[in-house]
């Protein structure tokens, strides 16, 4: 991974677009809540999941193809926790 504070020629700091940063740091968590639920199948990772990518959206940070993944893990519902029996 390169650099984020590398030095151009002109030895100005490059540095990652503020939008860019927002993008992939929505990217990283979506991802995260998205497996978190494809493990779980809990309610709770489920209404997680569903407030990060409601949130991305509104932000504009959610692509098509991150909505569509989003979509797909979701039809399969939470599994209802009836609790341990002993």
């Amino acid at each position: 991974m390169p650099n984020v504070n590398q030095r151009s020629s002109n030895a100005q700091p490059i540095t990652l677009h503020s939008a860019l940063v927002q993008r992939c740091q929505a990217t990283a968590l979506l991802g995260e809540a998205v497996i978190r639920y494809q493990v779980s199948r809990s309610s709770g990772d489920r209404i997680h999941l569903l407030a990060l990518a409601s949130m991305a959206n509104t932000l504009g940070a959610l692509t098509a193809e991150d909505a569509e993944v989003i979509e797909t893990t979701l039809a399969k519902p939470a599994q209802q926790h009836t609790g341990a029996s002993a």
